[in-house]
């Protein structure tokens, strides 16, 4: 533009991006109503998410949508009618291989040919059962990558990766390997057989979780090491499942999985081992046996009040809502 205002030379240029990768999450980021800000403003986003529910819907007869937007504690899915049949017959037909025995068998024993509904429910709200947290954050993820490739912002050497339910994610979304109703599918399914692999009491609650520990709360002395001979100790010493099953960020962040009571133990021992900077043979030792000790001593007050276990924020433990299945990943 000359001084006049006018102007005499246009150009385009092409510049091209600094190397890029995208990297797609696994399951415990849910939250109510993620990713409905840009449903509500991007039609590409928007399309996405409504194809997902559509195809849950017509095929397992939920909205996955009003499960972010609402978080309901249960849903009952009616079989009635020519639609609810279909559904149902879906349901019947789901089958899993027993762990144990290794028959096959139905997935849902539950739903018979003269099943009229049949109900879902998890204490923490739905959207944090395994089932439909894995379709939703699948969606979510979709939908952003999917924005931003309508923008054009994806340069052609870039590079993906996907942290367990997040490689579905990727491959659906970077690849192109699943359209969407196929993934949703596929993941809610997934979520379905993790969902029914343990034992669960008449509220839907198991006697597992998860949580996320961090060995810099502790102190410089509480090493990986120690960590490891920490949770392998709380295991032996109670004869129930503790392991360390993500590796996410060195001496930063790892996921440890098993029985709640024994995470409940690791919580209080990491805080003990705080004050007490000592990682002898002798003092890990005691302080497992205490940690144990009051562990199981809370959950049967629990028990005697009526109340349920759950588990707290510890010092150097953040417990992952919703997830009650000691999976790996």
């Amino acid at each position: 533009v000359n001084g006049s205002g006018e102007r005499v030379v246009s150009a385009r240029a092409v510049v091209k991006q600094a190397p890029m990768a995208f990297v797609f999450t696994g399951q415990g980021s849910a939250a109510v109503g993620m990713g409905m800000d840009r449903y509500q403003e991007s039609t590409v986003a928007r399309d996405i998410w409504n194809r997902g529910d559509t195809h849950l819907r017509k095929t397992f007869g939920f909205s996955i949508l009003d499960m972010v937007r609402k978080n309901p504690k249960s849903i009952t899915v009616h079989f009635g009618g020519k639609k609810g049949r279909k559904i149902r017959e879906k349901y019947m037909s789901l089958t899993c291989e027993d762990p144990v025995t290794g028959e096959i068998a139905p997935l849902l024993p539950e739903i018979n040919a003269r099943t009229q509904s049949f109900s879902f429910s998890a204490p923490e709200g739905l959207l944090f059962a395994t089932q439909f947290s894995q379709p939703a954050l699948v969606l979510l993820e979709k939908a952003m990558f999917s924005e931003i490739e309508a923008a054009q912002l994806i340069p052609d050497d870039a590079h993906f990766a996907g942290h367990s339910l997040g490689e579905y994610a990727g491959l659906s979304s970077f690849a192109g390997a699943l359209a969407v109703e196929d993934v949703v599918e596929v993941v809610f399914l997934r979520g379905l057989i993790m969902q029914k692999a343990v034992k669960r009491d008449a509220e839907g609650r198991s006697d597992y979780g998860m949580v996320a520990t961090n060995p810099t709360r502790v102190g410089p002395h509480f090493t990986e090491e120690v960590m490891h001979k920490i949770v392998d100790g709380i295991e032996a010493a109670s004869g129930k499942l503790l392991q360390v099953v993500n590796f996410n960020i060195q001496q930063r962040q790892y996921v440890v999985a098993g029985e709640n009571v024994n995470l409940e133990t690791l919580s209080l021992a990491l805080t003990a081992f705080k004050a007490l900077k000592s990682t002898a043979a002798e003092d890990v030792e005691k302080v497992i046996a205490d940690s144990l000790v009051q562990a199981r001593a809370r959950k049967e007050k629990c028990e005697q009040t009526g109340r349920p276990f759950t588990l707290a924020r510890g010092l150097a433990t953040i417990p992952l809502v919703g997830i009650d299945v000691p999976f790996h990943s």
